[in-house]
């Protein structure tokens, strides 16, 4: 009975997020793209990492490189092909 009253619930929030984000898609392709030079969207990323308790910061999210190797690999097979 509660795993049957769990599932609804996470039923009812599913669609519920399925709608919100339907809502935020149409209203998202509505907004004319902003022209932003890319310095200045690198600089606001910058304030914002800055904003990172330093503890945070100093952590290394993927201490095997793992993002480094697969964006390797796959340039490697881009590369292949025009090669």
């Amino acid at each position: 009975m509660k795993d049957e009253l769990n599932r609804g619930e996470l039923r009812r929030q599913f669609e519920q997020r399925e709608r919100q984000w339907k809502i935020f898609h149409e209203w998202e392709a509505r907004q004319p793209p902003e022209q932003r030079d890319p310095a200045r969207i690198l600089a606001d990323l910058g304030t914002i990492y800055s904003w990172l308790p330093p503890e945070v910061r100093a952590e290394n999210p993927d201490p095997e490189k793992k993002g480094i190797q697969t964006m390797r690999a796959t340039l490697a097979h881009l590369n292949s092909h025009y090669e």
